[in-house]
């Protein structure tokens, strides 16, 4: 009678030690196989994705940047915002498009707004953008900027970050 116990659980053991190796061995294949698929997807990201910086100014001397950030294609610069911070804003819909009202909380009242610039890279220099953020597409390597500013008296106001 005990050989017989011993012979089952014996048995029982060697099941479930060959179960448990056929499964180890087919979740290590699929995790190779998931892996390279990985690794060959995160190699096509550089094709269909893009890098921006971003440049955050508070108005109080702060800035924070946001290099080398990864987007989608066709990503617009409220995207782009939208990725990096807390945003509000005000969609007015149409050619009016999208204000940004606050940025991490710091928000625009009747003198402080927030304005956008873009890096003209051939002129050297910041360019106001007269239109919504949410029409600029852009495109690999762009630099531009958020800055909290005051109205002030000329337009647009100036801007040296």
């Amino acid at each position: 009678m005990e050989r017989r116990v011993f012979t089952y659980i014996a048995l029982a053991l060697l099941v479930w030690g060959i179960s448990g190796t056929a499964t180890a061995g087919y979740y290590f294949v699929q995790y190779r196989m998931y892996w390279n698929e990985y690794r060959h997807l995160s190699n096509l990201m550089e094709f269909v994705s893009l890098r921006v910086n971003i440049l955050v100014t508070y108005g109080n001397g702060t800035r924070a940047w946001f290099n080398n950030t990864v987007l989608p294609i066709n990503a617009t610069a409220f995207t782009a915002i939208l990725a990096v911070a807390d945003v509000k804003y005000e969609d007015y819909g149409g050619d009016a498009g999208i204000l940004v009202t606050s940025i991490n909380g710091l928000a625009g009242d009747s003198t402080h707004g927030w304005f956008y610039w873009f890096w003209d890279a051939e002129g050297l220099e910041w360019v106001y953008q007269s239109y919504s953020c949410a029409a600029r597409i852009l495109h690999g390597g762009d630099t531009f900027a958020f800055t909290y500013q005051s109205f002030g008296i000329t337009w647009p106001p100036p801007f040296s970050p």
